[in-house]
């Protein structure tokens, strides 16, 4: 039987290593397909190397569903660093941008606090209305501290509104001579009046 002449082992193919998993997602973000961004941004949930991309992201995206998982995304991450560059967009002239991103901060619990004092102290008003919504929905025991000052110091009868519209959900019977206070120091407001009559009329009724 003859001999059957083995073949020489082939070298290997040389593969090139895959690109890492966090960079092709962010290289993604943009995308032109908004699905594929949408999907992206939910993926890099957790990616701290992608924060500085997603912020990025959040100030360009255009489309709703698409800035909603980036930002979705980025709140996990709840540091100073990422609140801080949010809350710029609190004076946004896109008025869908300025209320996710409230959304987004009213999720950040640990880091969004440090924040409200000088949103307090905001001279642009729009900027203190917006505050108002954070914290009508953040998860924190001064929460309704912040909105009670707001409504006894605030300047602006828009910000007392709205501070008045964040605190009614917690609002008792013990609310009921700031809001009644509040309707004195802007007497040519009449939709802050019916705001505060009503709520006082269900406060004091519930008592």
């Amino acid at each position: 039987m003859g001999l059957v002449r083995k073949q020489a082992p082939q070298a290997p193919e040389e593969v090139s290593p895959e690109q890492p998993a966090a960079e092709a997602l962010m290289r993604q973000l943009d995308d032109p397909d908004p699905e594929v961004r949408r999907e992206a941004a939910l993926a890099l949930d957790g990616v701290t190397e992608a924060v500085h991309a997603l912020l990025i992201r959040a100030t360009v995206e255009t489309e709703s569903r698409v800035r909603d998982a980036v930002l979705t995304t980025l709140a996990v991450h709840d540091t100073e660093e990422v609140a801080g560059a949010l809350a710029v967009h609190l004076a946004s002239d896109d008025p869908g941008l300025r209320t996710a991103v409230a959304e987004a901060l009213a999720t950040m619990p640990r880091s969004t606090p440090s924040l409200i004092p000088d949103l307090l102290a905001a001279p642009d008003h729009d900027i203190r209305v917006m505050t108002a919504m954070v914290l009508a929905d953040l998860p924190h025991p001064e929460a309704k501290t912040w909105l009670v000052r707001m409504i006894a110091e605030d300047s602006h009868p828009n910000v007392v509104t709205a501070a008045i519209d964040a605190l009614l959900p917690v609002a008792t019977s013990e609310h009921a001579d700031v809001l009644e206070e509040a309707v004195h120091r802007f007497p040519g407001d009449p939709f802050l009046r019916f705001t505060v009559q009503t709520a006082v009329s269900r406060l004091v009724g519930t008592a």
